[in-house]
């Protein structure tokens, strides 16, 4: 299967719509290869395995003839419907493949299938074959069957479909029939396979609607198999050295103090520098965070990108738009006091206490007054100048930012799945639990580190002051060779 391209998505009412949902609806779990028909068709992929592909495929194909032919009606090869014949049914295709494999190749089986539930296939196929190699083979073939387009997937899919010709309920055109046809005498290497692979897999994709799943089948099976062995754990290190921050950190503070003096003494009440610097010196302390604490390779290090990402752009965006307010200034440090107001107001009103919040409510009102009397303040719910990071990230021309790096860095902010799955929680490779994921309560998973990020990100705050007030060489390029 190709891999679609961003720009082959259909967008619609604020979803990106694969190319290959716009055809088909979507598969349901029950319906998937691994978990609902993988199942089904274990008993071919292990006659496969055991016996080689090209010895393998002529017993299964002798099988699916002698099926055809006693059970007229089945609409697939699917375990389940073969373990859902009468008695006497299941003898006779029992012993039918009895004659043409050993009974030790679906022994296996007889450790999910046992004879309490299902004893005319274990009565036939149990052997003193010992419990633990029965899981062991499971999991192996299960392994190897487990990705849709692998070889063993793609000859149990052929199977499948050759069983569908020759009940005659599969129609296709002559010349690919005869392509198809052609496989088992293929090496998947051949260059004929390039094409006939994905054929394979797409007519057999299109019979899934026609056999409805057996939900009751794939729940023992699932259920059964998943107990018989343990979690295999692992997670990916991609942890590094802990970098030497010192001396960057060192020449960071060097120049913001230069332009704290350059404020205190020649515009103290400059509201631009004011603001300017205010929002740089809180990135240097969301720095300063990371750093002492170590929070390189953590969730916690992915939110301070972000945060200094969006200090970044409203500096930018700031400077953009000062020439279309009176008082740009002003307007930004007005519309955060009063998100801080709106949220001591809804304290005041609510009449509760709350003595052991971190939210520091009487501080907060303080805040608030410090400005002006705040029954002269308003509280604008929405954002700054009416427009998202995203409008002002392309307006200030760090696109790239935002879609590289604060997306990201948000779905942690906010706890979305996919930073949960990333940060939060370890894979199993065991096949029988379905390669299931469980906690990282260890806390054994550590992502890449953010440090190179944020050195380049706090440059890029720092340039934006150098461009307004200027910097002496020296102090620029302290920082700069750190990049």
């Amino acid at each position: 299967m190709n891999h679609s391209k961003l720009s082959d998505h259909k967008f619609k009412k604020g979803k990106f719509i694969t190319p290959w949902n716009e055809v088909i609806s979507q598969l349901g779990q029950e319906n998937s290869w691994y978990h609902g028909r993988l199942p089904e068709y274990l008993w071919l992929a292990m006659i496969i395995e055991h016996y080689g592909r090209t010895e393998g495929l002529i017993k299964c194909r002798s099988i699916i003839k002698k099926l055809v032919e006693k059970v007229p009606d089945l609409l697939t090869p699917r375990f389940s419907k073969i373990l859902h014949l009468d008695s006497d049914k299941q003898n006779e295709i029992y012993n039918y493949i009895l004659s043409i494999i050993d009974v030790r190749v679906l022994t296996p089986l007889t450790a999910i299938f046992t004879y309490s539930s299902y004893p005319v296939f274990s009565a036939k196929f149990h052997t003193g074959m010992p419990i633990e190699e029965r899981i062991d083979l499971i999991n192996s073939i299960m392994k190897k069957a487990s990705d849709h387009q692998s070889d063993l997937s793609t000859d149990v899919r052929f199977i499948v479909i050759y069983f569908n010709l020759l009940s005659g309920r599969l129609y296709i055109p002559s010349e690919t029939l005869n392509m198809l046809l052609e496989y088992p005498t293929l090496p998947h290497k051949n260059e004929k396979m390039r094409i006939i692979r994905p054929m394979i897999r797409s007519v057999e994709i299109g019979q899934v609607e026609f056999d409805p799943y057996d939900s009751d089948y794939l729940d023992v099976f699932w259920e059964r198999v998943s107990r018989m062995s343990d979690c295999e754990l692992f997670y990916i290190e991609l942890t590094e050295n802990t970098p030497d921050t010192d001396e960057y950190m060192n020449n960071v503070k060097t120049v913001l103090r230069y332009y704290t003096d350059l404020l205190v003494s020649a515009n103290p009440l400059d509201d631009k520098m004011l603001v300017l610097l205010g929002i740089a010196t809180y990135s240097y302390k969301r720095l300063l965070e990371l750093v002492k604490h170590e929070l390189f390779h953590t969730i916690s290090g992915r939110s301070i990108v972000r945060v200094l990402i969006e200090d970044y752009i409203m500096m930018k965006y700031l400077l953009q738009n000062e020439s279309t307010h009176d008082n740009i200034w002003a307007e930004y440090q007005y519309y955060g006091i009063g998100q801080y107001k709106l949220i001591v107001e809804r304290y005041l009103q609510s009449g509760k206490t709350l003595p052991n919040s971190h939210v520091h409510y009487d501080y907060m009102d303080m805040l608030v007054n410090e400005y002006k009397n705040k029954e002269f303040i308003d509280m604008d719910t929405t954002y700054f100048n009416k427009q998202n990071i995203r409008g002002k990230a392309i307006s200030v021309g760090e696109k790239d930012l935002f879609d590289f790096y604060y997306d990201y860095d948000s779905a942690f902010e906010h706890g979305l799945w996919g930073a949960i799955r990333e940060s939060s929680l370890i894979k199993c490779n065991s096949p029988s639990h379905q390669y299931h994921c469980i906690p990282d309560i260890e806390d054994n998973q550590k992502m890449k580190s953010v440090w190179n990020d944020c050195v380049e990100i706090m440059n890029k705050t720092l340039a934006v002051l150098e461009e307004v007030y200027g910097l002496p060489s020296h102090l620029s390029k302290g920082v700069k060779k750190d990049e």
